[in-house]
C-alpha cells in the first residue's frame, strides 16, 4: 500500500473492523478531507478564473481602440452588396456604447479562462452585424469624405405615449389570490 493509500485509509484500513468509536473518527476524517477538496477547488477555480486580476483595459474605449478594431477590422463602406457602417464618435451612440461595454466586459473575463473565447467570439459575431449591419445605430453615419468630415447622425428614436391612468395596476394585482 502506498503512503497516499494509507493516509486515505486512516484507523486500520478496510479490513478492520468498524466499531462505534472507530466509524465516528472515519466520517469525521472523511468530512474533513472532503472540506479540504473543496477549499482546495474552490481556491483552484478562483485563480484560473482570474478572480482579483485588473482589467487589461483601462475603459471601453481603450479596448475599442486598442483591440476590438485593430483585432477584428472591417471594411467601412460598399463591399460588394453587404454594407459595413462605423462611426468615429461611437461613443455617443447608446446601444453602441451598451453593446460595445458588454463585449469588452464578457472579453475581460473571457481572456482569464482556459476556453473562455471560444464562447465570446460567438458573442462578437452575433453583435458585429448588429453594430455594423444596415440596421444597426451607425447606419446614417459614414467615414471621413475628401472634405474630412465624417458624416454622423443619431438614429431617430421611436416616438412614445402614455399608457392611460391604471392601465398598469394589473402588473401590481398579479401576486394577490383573494
Amino acid at each position: 500500500m502506498t503512503s497516499l493509500e494509507e493516509q486515505m485509509l486512516p484507523l486500520g484500513g478496510l479490513d478492520a473492523p468498524a466499531g462505534g468509536e472507530q466509524l465516528e473518527a472515519r466520517v469525521a476524517w472523511l468530512t474533513q478531507q472532503v472540506t479540504d477538496l473543496l477549499q482546495l477547488a474552490t481556491e483552484r477555480t478562483g485563480a484560473a478564473a482570474g478572480e482579483g486580476q485588473p482589467p487589461l483595459y483601462g475603459n471601453v474605449e481603450e479596448w475599442v481602440r486598442d483591440y476590438l478594431l485593430p483585432g477584428f477590422p472591417r471594411p467601412v463602406g460598399e463591399v460588394g452588396l453587404v454594407r459595413w457602417h462605423w462611426c468615429a464618435q461611437w461613443w455617443r451612440h447608446d446601444e453602441a456604447v451598451t453593446r460595445l461595454t458588454a463585449l469588452w466586459y464578457g472579453w475581460e473575463h473571457a481572456r482569464l479562462e482556459m476556453t473562455g473565447m471560444l464562447g465570446w467570439l460567438r458573442e462578437l459575431d452575433h453583435h458585429l452585424p448588429m453594430l455594423l449591419g444596415p440596421d444597426g445605430p451607425f447606419r446614417n453615419c459614414g467615414p471621413a469624405t475628401d472634405d474630412g468630415q465624417a458624416r454622423h447622425k443619431m438614429p431617430t428614436v421611436a416616438a412614445v405615449e402614455p399608457a392611460p391612468p391604471q392601465w398598469w395596476e394589473w402588473w401590481g394585482d398579479a401576486g394577490d389570490t383573494e
